[in-house]
Parts: structure tokens; sequence; C-alpha cells
């Protein structure tokens, strides 16, 4: 009897047995465990101390939420926002890259030219595109090339102020289009993007079939305005956020070369331009720079419009010029008197540009005598280091009525040359004819517009001879 009790008990014990080493090797896997655990603990408490208020531990709070894994709808909503961000920054980086902006731009784009125009993208990403050169041309492409050349060897670089460049034809020539690809290549190596654009308008012509030269010329110079400032150029641009409106622009003709420091005359005098309401444009033309010599630093007020290489803003364009711009001679039609409103013109006593074409303009090479002897400055001057405060209004006119009327007076162009020797003098005129008649004598520029000598201001025209000048005042001075 007992023996099958104990047989019965053993398996019992057995088992009994087997739980019990189950149950200590877990416990000593339990306390493995809870060694690892502290040690991991030990480690975790050394980073917190280690890093703890600085960025890591910033980090770290902010990622926290990563650990909860959400369910059902909320697991929706959070894929629709990551799936959202993901492609808000895919949009963003595609209008940036220009993969579809240039088009969109194109698409939204209300003030598209009237003519075709072919574009140069701008690789620059630093243009101002404020201050822009504005070429225009018509079927001299020999004139064409050597302006684009002077321009090339003198326009600042990487792209800046005369950034772009673009030249306007008044046709579609094949000579100008195969030259032209040509230059943008060179300008495009300096960084500085070339934007051709074509004026395409039937031709108004005269009694024998000439067209008349003064009626395309402004009719195609208005047209270029209009297409610069307007702002069509740069939103046609794959970099337009880059590129504010322009807000002045200098314009040349085919046949005018520049200085070495066309550009830096031009961009230091922008800043008065911009600022003096009394001032109307900046030349870099003296129509009486055939004269020796003259001081390349010495720079003028007129209240003559000489062109021939000049620079406007862009209110004057958009707030006065634009609604009412003429249909022909149109250079004379800026000096008249409703359009300059008493407002002056900054000029330079030596020229920044030369007017070589004497064939097929216009003018005819109407003074070609003396536009071919203007000296052309050969000082690359750097007039971002010269102070032009002395150009103000106000400034000017009490310097300038100082040294006019501190000259020897004198009655006649004979008696001038004797005293000019030691003394500035001065001759009065009259009258108009008085006037023309002086200026025959000295060699210069003898012709006005709206009773306005060129080069005048407040009716004095100088003279530079040797070291002293020569003042044509009128009767009762300045």
């Amino acid at each position: 009897m007992y023996s099958r009790r104990k047989d019965n008990i053993r398996p019992i014990m057995a088992v009994i047995s087997r739980r019990r080493n189950d149950l200590e090797a877990n416990i000593r896997s339990d306390r493995d465990a809870t060694a690892v655990h502290d040690r991991e603990t030990a480690t975790a408490n050394q980073r917190k101390t280690r890093y703890r208020g600085t960025w890591v531990e910033s980090l770290t709070s902010r990622l926290r939420w990563w650990r909860v894994r959400p369910r059902g709808y909320e697991a929706d909503i959070i894929k629709g926002l990551l799936a959202l961000v993901v492609l808000c920054i895919m949009v963003v980086f595609a209008v940036y890259s220009g993969y579809f902006g240039s088009s969109m731009r194109i698409y939204m784009n209300t003030n598209v030219p009237t003519g075709s125009q072919e574009i140069t993208p701008n690789s620059n990403a630093n243009n101002g595109y404020e201050s822009p050169l504005l070429i225009i041309t018509y079927n001299r492409p020999e004139y064409l090339s050597r302006t684009l050349a002077h321009v090339l060897e003198t326009i600042p670089q990487p792209c800046g102020f005369g950034c772009p460049v673009v030249v306007s034809e008044d046709g579609n020539l094949e000579s100008n289009k195969k030259l032209l690809l040509s230059f943008k290549q060179k300008f495009e190596a300096k960084g500085i993007p070339l934007i051709h654009i074509h004026h395409e308008n039937k031709k108004i012509g005269l009694k024998g079939g000439k067209v008349n030269a003064y009626v395309e010329l402004a009719k195609h110079i208005g047209w270029a305005l209009s297409q610069v400032f307007d702002g069509t150029l740069v939103s046609l641009d794959s970099q337009q956020k880059q590129h504010p409106l322009p807000q002045r622009l200098m314009l040349l003709e085919e046949d005018i070369e520049v200085a070495p420091d066309f550009f830096s005359y031009m961009e230091s005098t922008s800043t008065l331009l911009d600022n003096d309401p009394t001032l109307f444009a900046v030349s870099a033309f003296n129509d009486n720079g055939h004269l020796e010599n003259g001081d390349p630093k010495r720079l003028l007020r007129s209240d003559f419009f000489p062109g021939l290489g000049w620079m406007m803003t862009r209110n004057l364009w958009k707030n006065e010029l634009q609604s009412k711009w003429p249909n022909g001679y149109w250079d004379d039609w800026l000096r008249d008197p409703k359009q300059r409103k008493n407002r002056q013109v900054i000029r330079p006593e030596v020229s920044r540009t030369y007017h070589f074409g004497t064939n097929g303009g216009a003018s005819k090479n109407q003074f070609g005598s003396i536009l071919e002897r203007v000296r052309l400055n050969e000082q690359a001057i750097r007039w971002d280091l010269e102070d032009l405060s002395y150009l103000e209004n106000s400034k000017y006119e009490n310097q300038y009525t100082k040294l006019v009327t501190s000259s020897k007076l004198v009655n006649t162009i004979a008696e001038a040359n004797r005293e000019l020797a030691e003394y500035n003098v001065r001759i009065e005129y009259d009258n108009l004819s008085d006037f023309t008649r002086l200026a025959d004598s000295l060699g210069i520029m003898n012709d006005e517009k709206a009773s306005v000598p060129r080069t005048a201001y407040r009716g004095v025209v100088e003279a530079r001879l040797g070291s002293t000048r020569l003042f044509l005042t009128p009767m009762g001075g300045i």
C-alpha cells in the first residue's frame, strides 16, 4: 500500500522539481535583465547630465512624439499632413529651380510685346536688373558690332550696372541676327545676359517711296522703352523674383562708342538723378567736346538735352513721357519746355561717348564736321571715389555763378584771346543771332532749341581755351 502511494507521488515530485528549476532560471534571468537595465539607466542618466541644457536635450524632447504609434483615423491624418508637406516642398523647389516657373510666368504675363523676342537665360543669381543698357539698331550691323565690342570691353562684371544688355532691332535683319548670336556667347562668358528684341511695324513712307527715318526712329525708341520699363523682359526671365523692375536705363544707338569709365560715370550720377527733382536726365556727351584741355573729372549741369548716350528714370517715363511720346523728332521733343519743365541734365566736360556713324543715320550726319572731332575720354576714372555733391542744384548754382561773374568782361574775341593767358574771360551776347556769330568765331556749336543754346546753363555757354575758360553769357548777367 505504501509502495503504491510512493510510486504515485514520484511523478508529481518530478513535475514540481521541473517547475522549481524553471522558476529559479527565470529569477536568474530577471536578475541579469535588471542588472543590464540598471547599467543602461546609469548610462542614460550620464548622457542626460552631459547634454542637459544643450540643443541635444531640446531636439530629443521634440522628437518624443515619434514614439507614439497612432492608430486608425489619427494615422490617416498624420500621413495626409506629411504628404501635403512633401508636396509643398516639391512645388517650391520646382518654382525656384525654374522647372515650370518660367512657363507659368509667360502665361500669366499681360505685357507681352508686339514684336518677337530672343531671351538669353540669366545665369547669375545676383543680378539687379535695375539699370539695363538699351541699344537701338536698324540696318547697320558693322556699326552695331563696333558699339557692342566697346560695351563688352567696358561693362562691369559680373552682371551689375548696365545689365542686362537689351538690343532692340527695328526689323529682322539676318546679318544682325548672326552678329548678335555671336555676341551673346561673348557676353554670357562674362555672366551678362544679352536680350535681342524685334520691333516690327509698317514703315511710314514719304513722297517717292522714301521712309521718314525720324518718324520710324521715334516709334522704335518709344516701343523699346516700354518693353524695358513695363517689365516685359524681366517677367519672361526664369529668375524673375530676383529681378525688380528697372528703375532707370541707359540708351545708346548703334553708332556710339563708349569710354572706359562710361558705366562708372552713369552709376555714380544715378543717385543724383534719382533724388534730385531738378534733374531731367544724365548724358555722357558734350556737344563741344572737340575742344582741347578739358578736365576729365569735371561735370556740369545744362539746360540742353544732348542725347547721344544718356540715362533716364522709370518715374520720368511712366509718369510723364510714355503717354505722350511723339511720332517723330523725339530728341527735339525732349528739349521742349513742356517736357523739360526747367529741369536740367548732367553732362561731362570730356565726352564719355563718341558718335562715329557717318552713313545711314536719321540726321544724315548733320553735325559731322564737329562730332567727328569730339574727344572720347580715355581715362578709367573711379567715379565712385569722386565727391559729386557740388552738382546739387543750389550748390552748383552758387558756385557756377561765382565762377562766371568773377571772370573778366571783354568785348571781342580778339580781346579775349589776349586775356585768356591769365584770366577766365566772358563776352556778353545780346540775342541768339549775336550768340551764333560768336559761336562760329570760336568754332563751337551755334544752334539752339527752344531758345536754349547747346551745352548752355542759364544761357551761359563755355569754351575751354588753353588753361582758362571763355564764357558766352546773356546780356545782363547769368
